[in-house]
């Protein structure tokens, strides 16, 4: 497994000690999820369910590809790549 950098929005940068980005080493997009809960517990209850899902109102982007159009946590990563966590918007 290769390091891999997630992006954290300003809503949950607080969760994670002020932190921007967070390297990880994962082969998966759960993998990766999993190490940052780890690292930031926060965070994960914010981004993944009990069950270890991705919450409904998350969206999580591999190099500007979105997970769910792909394998979902399955969706494979190389070493290099950049997740993106993004909360959806509500409104009218």
């Amino acid at each position: 497994m290769d390091n891999v950098t997630i992006e954290l929005p300003a809503a949950l940068q607080a969760l994670a000690q002020g932190h921007a980005q967070v390297q990880v080493s994962a082969a998966t997009v759960a993998q990766a999820l999993a190490a940052l809960q780890q690292r930031h517990w926060q965070v994960g209850l914010r981004v993944l369910t009990r069950g270890g899902q991705l919450r409904a109102h998350v969206n999580v982007f591999v190099d500007e590809q979105d997970i769910r159009a792909q394998r979902g946590l399955d969706t494979r990563l190389e070493p290099g790549q950049r997740l993106l966590i993004v909360a959806s918007v509500a409104g009218g």
